[in-house]
């Protein structure tokens, strides 16, 4: 009897002129051990050479483009409409993630029975410029289990590029808003820990 498929990721990667660090960004998805996603890309009408950068990789990497530049809720929400992923993840063109990532997510999603709406990770923040020291988010070193309403309505501990969402709740939550400017994360990580 052949082992069940794994399930699909769908990686939501969202660039408005993200050329400086979108290569390492979309190599670190393709560095995963984890094998079976999809990125789907949404160019917000860049002007920089961030279409090329994209256009450079392989069928795994779906390229979609705006036609004008749309305001984050709305390419977000855009982009997540292409999904076909059990779970969808998020990556920043100036984000990456480490080689595992997926992997430990998924395993996390097993673990609960999928009786979760999403998980996170703990986050590093680095810089380019070598005077700068690396550190770990303040933020996620919280890192709280289960039941994290509460807790989360209290601060945002959840940074956006650690988190991995079930495509079904996510919607059931009604997705992301169009009309948000910016914590459209935020309002959602809330809806699903409710």
């Amino acid at each position: 009897m052949a082992a069940p498929k794994e399930p699909l990721v769908s990686v939501i990667m969202n660039c408005f002129n993200g050329e400086e660090f979108l290569r390492e960004a979309i190599d670190s998805v393709y560095a995963q051990t984890y094998r079976n996603w999809e990125i789907i890309f949404w160019d917000n009408a860049s002007t920089d050479r961030s279409a090329e950068i994209a256009q450079s990789y392989d069928e795994k990497l779906i390229y979609y483009r705006s036609k004008k530049t749309e305001i984050l809720g709305e390419a977000r929400a855009n982009a997540t409409k292409e999904a076909k992923g059990k779970y969808i993840a998020f990556l920043d063109s100036d984000d990456i993630w480490l080689e595992d990532k997926l992997e430990k997510q998924i395993s996390m999603f097993h673990e609960s029975q999928d009786q979760v709406g999403f998980v996170y990770c703990r986050t590093k923040v680095f810089f380019d410029d070598e005077t700068k020291e690396e550190y770990v988010y303040k933020a996620s070193e919280m890192l709280p289990e289960g039941y994290i309403f509460t807790e989360l309505a209290k601060q945002n501990f959840v940074v956006f590029s650690s988190a991995m969402v079930d495509r079904d709740k996510f919607y059931l939550c009604g997705g992301f808003p169009k009309h948000f400017l910016n914590s459209l994360d935020y309002y959602v990580f809330l809806r699903l820990a409710r």
